[in-house]
Parts: C-alpha cells; structure tokens; sequence
C-alpha cells in the first residue's frame, strides 16, 4: 500500500473576543508549488471567505490569499491567521518578526501581549467623495471617502444604523471598489464599529476585515486624534480588533485559535 501525504491545512478563526467568533481563514502549508487555477479551485472547494497559501521563501515566507471566486491583493484576517499557524502549530520561534512576500508588498507580524498577535498592513489615505458613488446602497450616510484603490469608507450616523443596513448585493457591486465599508463612532464596549461589503471579491458581507483597519485608523485619527482605536465588526459572526497608525503602516492586533488541522489531498 502506498500512502502519500498532501499539503498540511489548518482552520483558524481570527479576531475572535468576548461575544466574537471571529472570521475563519484556512492557512495550507504549500510543500511544493502548484498552479493559479489549482489553489482558486482549493479555495472555491473550501468555501471560506479567504484561504491563505504559504510557502517557505529563503529566510520568510511566501503568502497568497484567495476568496473562493478570486485571488485577492491584501487580507488582513487570513494574514493573522497564519501568523498564529506559524507561531502556535508550526513552532517557528516567535521573539522577533516574521516577514511575508504578498502582492501588497513585504508584511511582518509578531506575537504581542495578552495573547494578542499583530500585523502591519500598508495605510491609507482618505479623499472625500460624494455620496452618489454609492449609489443609495447604503441608505443615508454622514460622510464618504476613498481609501486607497481598493477601498471606499462610508459614516453612517450611529451602531443603530449600522446594524439596520440591508445592503442589496446589486447595489453595492455597482459601487466601484472591492471593499465597501460602513462604520460609525461608538458601539458595544468599542470606539468604532464596522460592517463590510464585498460582492465582487465574491462575498456579499465580509464577518470580519483586518484590512479594514487600514482606512478606519487614518479616519480615526482625524475624528478623534488617537492612533489607537478598538474596533467591533458587527457581522453575524462578529470580531474584535485592536489597530495602531504609523505614517506608512497601520498595525492590527487580535486573538486567532485553530478550530481544526489536516492534510489537504490535492
């Protein structure tokens, strides 16, 4: 009998916290490379928001992310998720940085306090738009703007409106960025609260969005002049995360756990 072992997989849930389960990301360990349209048909079969590829690279890492219709440039939650892969299942020694190779540049991430893991993401920068971008799809709206190529932030009034949005996956495709993002000031034992929508990354609403945090610490910063902000996703999952601005980063900081570990027959 000949038995062969395939690509080493893990199912972790990331940004979990009191009232939290956080968003699940599967984090395969590639032992060999293997073609575009093969990880897009491994993520489509897993089925979870986003699916993290990674690969020894020299001294670092490489690390791909897809949702199960596209691969995308930049995760913030599957990132995280396989951090705690590579310092809780996998061993590597976790006293300074870890460094991965992505579409978005290099990322690092290390082990915090409290049990806390943190990642940088790029930040970015906010230009006012008007509201007809959205096209109504998120109802009425304080202020909009772009955040970086990839993003668009909407204030609605209150965490009562916010958790009141039925955004129509139509409408919000029509919008022109991957991330649509509605926040507002305040919300439960948090300064910011958040929902995001993503229908053409194939999700109609994201449960919890580490790169979001690359636009809410800049727009924080300007609300209320703190680099630091505690922000709760309220998605029906729901997910907590902790962001800290710099001039070129944002650092995002949670909690991940594996819920489950295997081999990928592939």
């Amino acid at each position: 009998m000949k038995v062969t072992f395939g690509h080493r997989l893990w199912w972790v849930d990331a940004f979990i916290g009191e009232g939290a389960r956080g968003n699940p990301a599967v984090v395969v360990l590639l032992e060999r490379a293997l073609p575009d349209d093969e990880l897009q048909q491994i993520a489509f079969e897993l089925g979870v928001s986003e699916t993290a590829f990674l690969r020894r690279l020299g001294d670092g890492w490489s690390l791909r992310w897809f949702t199960p219709t596209v691969e995308v440039d930049l995760c913030g939650h599957a990132t995280l998720a396989t951090l705690h892969v590579l310092l809780s299942e996998l061993g590597v020694p976790g006293s300074g940085e870890l460094y991965f190779q992505t579409r978005s540049g290099v990322l690092s991430g290390r082990r915090l306090e409290d049990g806390m893991l943190g990642i940088d993401l790029p930040r970015s920068y906010l230009e006012a738009l008007e509201p007809s971008v959205l096209n109504g799809a998120l109802g009425p709206t304080k202020a909009v703007y772009q955040a970086g190529p990839q993003s668009v932030l909407a204030v609605v009034e209150d965490y009562e409106a916010l958790c009141a949005l039925a955004a129509d996956p139509v409408s919000v495709f029509l919008v022109p960025s991957s991330l649509v993002i509605a926040a507002c000031v305040g919300g439960p034992d948090a300064d910011v609260s958040i929902r995001v929508f993503a229908p053409r990354l194939g999700l109609a609403e994201d449960p919890v969005t580490g790169s979001a945090m690359c636009a809410i610490a800049p727009w924080w910063m300007e609300m209320a002049g703190s680099p630091t902000v505690l922000v709760r996703q309220a998605s029906s999952r729901g997910g907590v995360m902790f962001a800290r601005l710099f001039e070129r980063n944002v650092e995002v900081a949670g909690v991940a756990r594996t819920f489950f570990g295997g081999d990928l027959r592939a």
